[in-house]
């Protein structure tokens, strides 16, 4: 789970910005050949680097930017690689892009061009080939891994823009605020630099960055303790050699318990309190967890009985029996998987046990820096708990059964971290399972934050360093 978002910390700049009227009329574009390399941090221990290019060609701008980072997945270090290049027109407007997100066992393809006012986005065939036509009102700009999604100049304090979002994961737009808060002087490389503050907000995830002049980034601060500062080749070189380990990312993201909880198969009822800085908005399934106000009380769930035979027919229920880019259900492979694991039982309870059990004895438990979709989970057997949710649910769905995934936190030994597991449906009603863990039903100490496919996970973002919780009753 946490992998996955951490991957789109790092990219949460990498969505599609239509431009709005204020960026063309107000302010100047900079349009100046670059070459920066940039340290990556997390927790303050060096991570990687990054370099980001923009040159003409042919009266074009390319934009080249490449991440390669280092996490510390429960003790074992991964590497990630992550390239962006793109074509933009004299106005920063796109061309074509192409995103590929590496890490040696798994990997992430997304590559797209515009036709007229369309965006034609392209899947490679190891993911299932095909393409998909997304109608857009203006000609989108494409945003930098390391910077804003143009070089700006003649920024103003107090400037405040809302820009249009694009995201070709979910095919959603949603507003971007961009505002700058000061100007200031940075050190960087040894030397004083002029600098503007911005601030971004997508979705619920405040981004913070410093920009010189001509819109070129000097430092980002993102949410996980991710840094991403302007350096130089000897600079980097030096941080690689002094290079003494990374902190774990589950101790970073852990979410904070006062109090504690006993380790018992027989725990019935927990009810917790939700702290913080901010009204949170937690879900209410009817039959395991509710929240009112800022008390969370999860109860111990039964299994309901089942009240249709497979597939499902219900229209209401269509929506998580679909394919989509990460759950494909209708992939060849995984379809023959299904049938081979369920066999002639129609009981959706059954069913879903079969499928449930089968993914936790067949995939290998490991830290995995990818971003997961099932017929590469299902080809590598491998994974934590987001690749066993996202194979578990297209198993499901393939054969008929309602499935989605949910993501949100389990307590484990001193408190809770971030964790993904599957809802079944019974024909009434939910019900839960966890094929990381090879439990049907879940337990109390599994708190549901959302549900929804792969790429909406990014909005876990906002509980990060946010939320604490306190233990109010336990028996």
């Amino acid at each position: 789970m946490l992998i996955w978002l951490v991957l789109l910390g790092l990219l949460v700049n990498d969505r599609y910005f239509a431009g709005a009227p204020a960026i063309s009329e107000s302010l100047n574009i900079a349009a100046v050949e670059s070459d920066d390399w940039f340290l990556i941090r997390i927790g303050g221990a060096y991570s990687g680097f990054g370099r980001s290019r923009q040159f003409e060609s042919n009266g074009h701008w390319k934009l080249r930017d490449e991440l390669n980072i280092s996490l510390n997945l429960q003790g074992q270090v991964k590497p990630v690689r992550v390239l962006s290049h793109s074509t933009v027109d004299k106005n920063f407007r796109l061309i074509d892009f192409q995103l590929k997100i590496s890490s040696g066992v798994m990997s992430f393809e997304q590559k797209g061009k515009m036709e007229g006012r369309d965006l034609i986005v392209e899947m490679p065939s190891s993911q299932g080939g095909g393409s998909k036509r997304i109608k857009l009102s203006e000609s989108p700009r494409i945003s930098r891994s390391l910077g804003l999604p143009v070089p700006l100049t003649g920024l103003q304090i107090g400037d405040e823009f809302n820009i249009p979002v694009f995201d070709p994961l979910d095919g959603n737009k949603w507003d971007a605020v961009i505002k700058v808060l000061e100007q200031a002087e940075m050190d960087i490389a040894a030397k004083k630099v002029g600098a503007w503050r911005v601030r971004a907000t997508l979705r619920t995830l405040d981004l913070v960055m410093w920009v010189d002049d001509q819109g070129r980034l000097l430092k980002g601060r993102m949410p996980m303790g991710i840094t991403v500062v302007r350096s130089d080749k000897n600079e980097i070189a030096k941080e690689m050699k002094a290079f003494r380990g990374l902190p774990d990312l589950s101790s970073l993201t852990s979410v904070p318990l006062e109090g504690s909880i006993p380790h018992s198969r027989d725990l019935r009822l927990l009810r917790l309190e939700i702290k913080g800085d901010r009204q949170w908005t937690i879900p209410s399934d009817g039959f395991r967890q509710a929240f009112k106000n800022s008390e969370l009380v999860l109860t111990k769930e039964t299994i309901p009985t089942a009240t249709y035979s497979l597939s499902c027919d219900d229209p209401k229920m269509q929506q998580y029996l679909m394919s989509s880019r990460f759950i494909r259900s209708d992939d060849p492979l995984v379809k023959r998987q299904a049938q081979q694991i369920v066999g002639n039982e129609k009981n959706p309870i059954r069913a879903a046990r079969l499928i449930n059990d089968w993914v936790h004895d067949n995939l290998k438990k490991v830290p995995t820096p990818a971003v997961p979709d099932a017929v590469s989970v299902l080809t590598n057997k491998q994974g934590d708990c987001n690749e066993h949710a996202v194979l578990a649910v297209s198993l499901a769905r393939a054969v008929g059964l309602p499935a989605q995934i949910a993501v949100g936190l389990v307590y484990s030994v001193d408190g809770f971290y971030y964790h993904a597991w599957v809802t079944y449906w019974a024909g009434d009603r939910w019900f839960t399972g966890d094929p990381l863990m090879g439990t049907m039903p879940i337990d109390p100490t599994h708190i549901a934050l959302l549900y929804g496919d792969v790429d909406k996970h990014l909005n876990l973002i906002s509980f990060l360093g946010q939320l604490k919780l306190k233990v109010l009753e336990v028996n």
